[in-house]
């Protein structure tokens, strides 16, 4: 601190006091390092302010500009408390000396992204990314703050992807299923149907219920279904002939009749883990027919409206009438009992059995391809009934998409709106270590196109689509991710880039960046006193994504998902519910 000012200049915080004699005829003098106008200066100034025409309003301007300057200085003079402080250095990049803070470089100044009307005609010129907002918001640009919309649907319908099928893949945790959910909600939204087909942990019920769709549990003791109902493509048939599309009804009609027999040929392959024989697959249909063919002409009697169950087929084929001798190849009863003892032996453990408990029951409860999403909830099925659960499984996807057959059906014959649908498998390890089930999503991924249907498979790692014990399972699997139009990828760890180079390119950037969203730091003392107080620590790479389109070397779209106040308080997206309970019970 120097000397007091004394016969330079003493300093009180009065206007008038910061002036210089005179004598000094000075236009401008430095007070706490302000450069002011003396009394000569101000003489000058009010002169020109007395001009008419620009020279008078310039120097109105000035003195404002003044008046402002003086004001700086008494302020610096108070906190200085009389004394003249000596006041480092500027430059571009700041103070420079004691008491100064330069910078070594200059911090990036933030940016916000709005329409002209939020930000009254202001437009901050920032440099775009590519990330077109086309479809569902999912989050933010990572490095411009630029909103990312995207959903397999919109995009297929916009002809960016060639295929409406997304691969994500990230370790448990970091978000996946909420990224799901809120494609999955933003494809409601544009009037599209979400089909969650087999929810196994469950991780979509809430989101169903909240935007009133339809939940059916499945498993002992909940719904039953009967593989031999006709669905929902069998219910349009009365409307199609109503309307007079007769061809169109007996199509269905067909259909019907073969998914019935790829339900029952499905639970019988389940029930005995071995192939049907391409003869007991024909005599599967044969007893159908028989069973559908009106009482008076020595059939069942049934109907669509009221369809047989299993122990039905079972009781058909144990009488063993003659026109289903043809079918087995058998010249009489007793040829025939021979050849479908088997047959006869895998039906009845099947309605005596534990997948009789669920399967040879009316269907409780049917699938409404009206709801704006329909859950199959399969996660209260144990874990070592692995044979129920792909059974359930298989039944519910034939069931499900015969809805989706229904509605295309129906739209073909203009009697209602086209329409498109998404399906979700998450938990991709888990629906395709059940049996049949890698060549169900085989065929899927081949024919979504033609059905009008989205598909999105989300998995853990690569390593679970290599799992199998067949070779052909494992190279169809791997299929999946390589016709996978759009995949996004989340936090993995460098392994599982290495693994996921041999279908996908990444920059040295990018792998650097996914990495570093997989690494949890270690607790501060700052996040000790959080968690302390109760407040659950989320990982750093939680919600960051980077969506990757087509097959060539160019940079991905780097993302992260943020939840609405809606969504936080919807509670749809909390995973962790058993956690959030423990602790409010010890809160309480």
């Amino acid at each position: 601190m120097s000397a007091p000012i004394g016969a330079r200049h003493r300093a009180t915080p009065e206007l008038s006091d910061l002036t210089v004699d005179d004598a000094a005829a000075e236009t401008f003098v430095r007070v706490a390092g302000v450069r002011l106008r003396s009394v000569t200066g101000m003489t000058q100034l009010r002169e020109q302010m007395a001009l008419p025409g620009r020279s008078g309003k310039r120097a109105h301007r000035e003195m404002r500009r003044e008046q402002r300057r003086r004001q700086i200085a008494i302020d610096r003079l108070i906190e200085s408390e009389g004394w003249d402080k000596p006041m480092p250095g500027r430059t571009p990049r700041g103070f420079v000396g004691a008491g100064g803070g330069r910078m070594a470089s200059i911090a990036r100044l933030p940016e916000w992204r709005a329409t002209t009307t939020q930000t009254a005609g202001l437009s901050p010129y920032c440099i775009g990314a590519a990330a077109p907002m086309l479809g569902t918001p999912v989050g933010a640009h990572l490095f411009t703050g630029e909103d990312v919309g995207f959903d397999p649907l919109a995009w297929m319908n916009a002809g960016m992807i060639t295929a409406p099928i997304l691969f994500v893949l990230a370790l448990n945790g970091f978000g996946k299923s909420s990224l799901v959910r809120r494609i999955a909600t933003g494809t409601m939204a544009q009037g599209h149907t979400v089909l969650f087909m087999g929810d196994v942990k469950p991780d979509y019920v809430g989101l169903t219920q909240a935007v009133a769709g339809q939940v059916i549990d499945a498993g002992p003791g909940a719904a039953k279904i009967n593989p031999l109902a006709v669905g929902a493509l069998g219910s349009i048939i009365p409307t199609l002939i109503d309307a007079g599309r007769e061809d169109l009804a007996r199509y269905v009609r067909d259909q019907v009749h073969s998914r019935q027999v790829q339900a029952v040929t499905a639970l019988i392959q389940l029930g005995r883990g071995s192939v049907v024989a391409d003869f007991e697959e024909t005599l599967i249909s044969a007893i159908l027919i028989h069973l559908y063919r009106p009482t008076g002409q020595g059939g069942g009697g049934f109907t669509h409206h009221h369809p047989p169950l299993l122990h039905d087929m079972y009781s058909a084929l144990d009488e063993s009438p003659p026109d289903l001798w043809a079918a087995a190849g058998a010249d009489d009863r007793e040829q025939f009992r021979d050849i479908t003892r088997r047959l006869r032996q895998a039906l009845k453990s099947i309605v005596d059995g534990p997948l009789g408990e669920v399967f040879n029951h009316q269907t409780t409860t049917a699938i409404d391809v009206d709801a704006p999403a329909v859950c199959i909830d399969v996660s209260k099925i144990p874990d070592g009934q692995s044979k129920l659960k792909a059974a359930i499984l298989l039944t519910c996807w034939s069931d499900g998409f015969g809805a989706v057959e229904a509605a295309h059906t129906l739209a073909d014959a203009g009697l209602s709106a086209p329409r498109q649908f998404l399906v979700v498998m998450d938990e991709l390890w888990q629906v395709l270590a059940e049996p049949g089930m890698v060549d169900k999503v085989n065929a899927l991924t081949r024919l979504n196109r033609q059905i009008g249907t989205a598909l999105i498979l989300i998995t853990h790692t690569i390593k679970d689509l290599a799992s199998f014990e067949s070779q052909a399972d494992v190279n169809k699997a791997l299929g999946f991710i390589e016709r996978a139009r759009a995949k996004i990828i989340g936090p993995v760890g460098p392994d599982e880039l290495e693994r996921l180079g041999g279908v996908m390119s990444f920059t040295n950037t990018e792998k650097r960046l996914i990495t570093s969203w997989s690494t949890t730091p270690p607790p501060t003392a700052a996040t000790i006193k959080k968690i302390t107080a109760g407040q659950r620590q989320s990982p750093p790479g939680t919600g960051c994504f980077m969506l990757k389109v087509g097959e060539d070397d160019r940079p991905g779209i780097p993302f992260r998902l943020n939840f609405t106040p809606a969504e936080a308080s919807s509670g749809v997206h909390d995973t962790n519910q058993r956690f959030s309970l423990r602790s409010g019970q010890e809160q309480r």
